[in-house]
């Protein structure tokens, strides 16, 4: 007890007594800042802990289990409308195409160009004078399009004439000739017949010339436009 009150050594009592006071204040403020450190490092924790923990404002995502639906967020919904929405189909290069091909292999029907129609005559060759005979007549198209072929008594005509002169033909009776309009592909041909009768024509057949003498005679058929075609006949008595 004496030591502590009057220090005892080679040092003055001042030396010792700043020494005892360096050491109780030391002492003192360590008891004062261990605890506030304690408590400082303890309420940071808490904070931090706070922190980590979600707040009410915020969600969650859950894994949806074999019994769990998945909640659709706004933002997710928007993109699952966007991305199943079935836009309206627009017309592609390719299915323009498509159906210009469709309509090219069904073209609307022209008429046939004249030069592109060939004509056709067959007929007997040999007839007894005042014998009725009947004339196959077709016309072929030539082209490669698909056309309608009109025939009509204004651009198509039969007759039958002589070294002499025309003797018979269907401008002298436009009765004989009956309209035709076929739709024709390539290649194609439309046919009909015409019956003549074995005598000669006036004009709008008011009155029949006599029947041609024995002879050769030719048959001509032609349309307008077209080649004409030729059939050479021999009248003569006895056929």
């Amino acid at each position: 007890m004496i030591g502590l009150l009057h220090p005892v050594g080679p040092e003055t009592a001042g030396i010792y007594w700043a020494r005892r006071a360096f050491v109780t204040g030391a002492t003192v403020v360590l008891a004062i800042a261990l605890p506030l450190i304690i408590t400082g490092v303890g309420g940071g924790s808490a904070a931090q802990a706070r922190s980590a923990i979600p707040s009410a404002g915020y969600s969650v995502p859950i894994s949806p289990g074999p019994t769990q639906t998945a909640l659709a967020t706004p933002s997710a919904i928007d993109a699952w409308s966007t991305s199943s929405a079935t836009p309206s189909p627009t017309p592609t290069a390719s299915s323009k195409k498509s159906t210009k091909k469709r309509k090219s292999q069904h073209p609307k029907s022209v008429s046939c160009r004249a030069k592109d129609l060939r004509p056709t005559l067959t007929g007997r060759i040999r007839l007894a004078p005042r014998q009725r005979t009947t004339f196959g007549l077709s016309l072929i198209n030539g082209s490669d399009r698909t056309c309608i072929a009109r025939v009509s008594r204004k651009t198509f005509e039969l007759k039958i004439a002589s070294s002499s002169g025309r003797m018979w033909s269907t401008n002298d009776c436009p009765s004989a000739i009956k309209t035709i309009s076929r739709r024709l592909t390539a290649d194609s041909a439309v046919a009909w017949s015409l019956s003549w009768n074995g005598r000669g024509s006036k004009p709008d057949c008011k009155s029949a010339r006599p029947a041609p003498k024995p002879g050769r005679y030719i048959a001509t058929a032609r349309l307008d436009g077209a080649e004409p075609v030729k059939l050479r006949m021999i009248l003569k008595t006895g056929g």
